[in-house]
């Protein structure tokens, strides 16, 4: 008895389901056009017309096909004419009449073509000629075009023909008919390829393929319909140059006399570009020379790993920062970045670093920041940071813009030339002011007590000159026979210079120290400019380098290569520059050893959102429901093999209700089934 009522409910449940499958189509009878008679509801297109005189015949090809057109008779009044139509072999013979009812005015071939007598006329020899009007049964023709959204992803613009690893991206499809005559049970197929589907409008999604039935579509008539994808994400391996992604959609349908039709369309969706941007910029383009001093750092405790040095006490300084962003969506290996020379006549006192430039990954960045302080006053000039990286083949490159630099000062140069004229000899002194301000000036100079200083010489030559003598406070010393000439208290402005020179007599060619000039100006600068000295007559030229000890030679600079603190950064243990103490506490008559307040230098290093926070929440909830999908899947499989085939059936009807608004119908499928896989449990 228990079986018996099984088998019922059983039988039960499955003529349900046939008479649901039965119905569904009713669901669908919209989709056939409502006149289908060949008869009457043919949409006839122009195809031009033709002048067939008597006993001749013209040849017309209409959709592929040739008819050959021949006049073989006119009535005595011109009002009718036999004609003959030939195609393939086969020939057809009527008579058009130009009055009378419109079924006597015309022919149809086949539903194919049809030939309307328009007029009869004679020639200059009484000859007739029919024209006739020719028409082809007009066809269908479906456009299917793809429009995708723009997005803006990470600050990286993706335009429609692009596509963003793991996001989302809308796609409009429009299907219009542009042919000449109706077209019914349209069906669109859909594949996204490697895209996943997260949202498919009002499309059935079944096997990866999108799916609808669109139904009659008139001439002109069109629909517009919307689904969204997802770009797999990047494996970071393959060239996304190789990643293009295709959407192709096929439509198929039937004309009035049952022909299938099938049109396609398709939407290609490429990389977007890796990009960096590079950004260079000083904190201010022009300062004013201050004093300051370097200070030698033990190697232990050195507070910057790219120097054993410390510069102290510059008020005025500029910040030349460095800007690596990689704005584009792909990571960036192999990067080479060309920095610009920094003047040897600018110092860096400070160096701060963030991040590695050589790989990025995307959002990345990486940050350069320089405090330079100058040695000397003048305009600078930074050529572009230049970044280049090779991408799967593709040799790519970005620059900033170019900076320049003025500082503001006086520039004292000293020069001190000796000249011979057999035991006599001239010793010139020159004083220039290449900067762009003033400064009051101090010289003295030496000569040795084995010289014998002409007396007067600097006297004489300082008459006739620019500045009177009476404005110079000059002045000469002996101690223990060395002679010192000095001159003080002299204004020098930019761009002028001053010269004098004095005489001295010797049996040998002597040993001459350098002549030092003391400096100082606004803005807390002050310092000396020291001349060449001479030892046995031979010239010895000096230069100005702090980093070096201060005033050294061609040969000191040979010994001692460290000039500057190179921009790339130090991997290996820096070298020592030995400096003499007394000289890095002296210079510049500074004894301050604090250092200088930097709590306005800000390393900015700016962040940009990644993935979305939506995004983060969604991508956990799909993998949950497709395992839990899979699950299920497997159970059912492995349990119940012959529920599958039940489950297929009543997920399409399911489908098809919800497409159709049978949301009832949905609830009694639900329970049908229910009912049924209870019933094959309980047996």
């Amino acid at each position: 008895m228990r079986k018996t009522k099984i088998s019922i409910l059983c039988l039960l449940c499955m003529v349900v389901l046939l008479l649901f499958s039965s119905h569904l189509p009713l669901a669908s009878a919209n989709t056939e056009c409502p006149c289908d008679d060949l008869d009457y509801c043919i949409e006839w297109v122009d195809e031009g017309s033709i002048s067939v005189q008597w006993g001749q015949v013209e040849t017309v090809a209409i959709n592929g096909e040739v008819y050959t057109f021949r006049a073989d008779d006119f009535d005595e009044d011109l009002n009718a004419a036999l004609i003959s139509i030939e195609r393939d072999g086969i020939v057809r013979k009527e008579f058009l009449f130009l009055t009378g009812s419109s079924d006597r005015r015309w022919l149809e071939w086949d539903n194919e073509v049809a030939v309307v007598i328009a007029d009869i006329t004679l020639d200059g020899y009484k000859t007739p000629s029919v024209k006739l009007e020719l028409y082809s049964r007009g066809r269908p023709s479906l456009e299917i075009e793809f429009e995708a959204s723009e997005e803006t992803v990470q600050g990286v613009d993706v335009s429609s023909e692009q596509y963003a690893p793991g996001e989302e991206k809308q796609i409009d499809v429009t299907i219009k008919n542009t042919g000449d005559a109706w077209i019914e049970n349209v069906i669109l197929e859909i594949d996204t390829d490697e895209m996943r589907v997260r949202s498919r409008g009002d499309f059935e999604y079944r096997d990866g393929i999108l799916k609808e039935n669109l139904g009659c579509l008139a001439v002109d008539d069109s629909i517009e319909m919307n689904f969204t994808v997802v770009a797999p994400e990047w494996d970071g391996v393959t060239s996304p140059y190789d990643l293009v992604y295709y959407i192709n959609a096929t439509a198929n349908g039937y004309d009035i006399k049952e022909n299938d039709y099938q049109f396609t369309g398709s939407l290609e969706l490429g990389c977007t570009d890796p990009d960096i941007e590079v950004v260079m910029e000083l904190t201010t383009d022009e300062f004013n020379m201050t004093s300051w001093y370097v200070n030698n750092l033990d190697i232990n405790t050195a507070s910057y790993s790219s120097s054993d040095y410390e510069i102290r006490d510059a008020e005025e300084f500029t910040f030349l920062r460095t800007r690596i962003f990689n704005t584009g969506l792909y990571t960036l290996s192999n990067i080479d970045v060309d920095f610009p020379e920094i003047s040897e006549d600018l110092v860096i006192a400070e160096s701060y670093e963030s991040g590695d430039y050589s790989t990025m990954e995307d959002n990345g960045q990486y940050y350069l920041g320089l405090k330079l302080v100058a040695i000397k006053s003048g305009d600078y000039s930074f050529d572009e940071v230049v970044v280049q990286t090779s991408f799967f083949g593709e040799n790519l490159s970005w620059k900033s813009g170019s900076e320049s630099l003025k500082v503001h000062g006086p520039h004292i140069v000293l020069d001190k030339k000796l000249t011979r004229s057999d035991s006599d000899y001239t010793v010139s002194l020159d004083i220039s002011n290449d900067g762009d301000r003033a400064a009051w000036i101090n010289l003295v100079d030496t000569i040795p007590d084995e010289l014998d200083y002409v007396s007067g010489s600097l006297e004489k030559s300082l008459e006739g000159s620019d500045l009177p003598l009476s404005e110079w406070d000059l002045s000469t010393t002996v101690v223990n026979g060395t002679q010192t000439v000095s001159v003080t208290g002299v204004l020098l402005p930019p761009g002028s210079s001053l010269s004098m020179s004095y005489e001295f007599s010797s049996d040998e060619i002597p040993d001459l120290p350098a002549a030092i000039c003391k400096f100082k100006s606004i803005w807390n600068y002050e310092g000396e400019a020291q001349s060449s000295y001479y030892v046995g007559g031979v010239e010895v030229k000096q230069y100005w380098k702090p980093l070096n000890g201060g005033w050294v030679t061609e040969a000191d600079i040979t010994e001692n290569s460290t000039v500057a603190v190179p921009i790339t950064v130090v991997e290996d243990e820096p070298e020592i520059v030995n400096l003499p103490e007394d000289d890095a506490e002296d210079e510049f008559n500074s004894v301050d050893d604090e250092m200088p307040d930097t709590s306005d230098v800000v390393l900015e290093v700016e962040t940009e959102s990644s993935t979305s926070f939506l995004s983060k929440i969604i991508s956990p909830i799909i993998n949950i429901f497709d395992k839990a999908q899979q699950l299920v899947s497997n159970i059912f499989k492995g349990a119940l093999s012959g529920v599958s085939s039940v489950f297929g059936i009543a997920e399409g009807a399911a489908v098809d209700a919800v497409e159709n608004y049978l949301y009832a119908v949905v609830i009694g499928i639900a329970l049908v089934v229910f009912l049924l896989v209870y019933t094959l449990i309980s047996k």
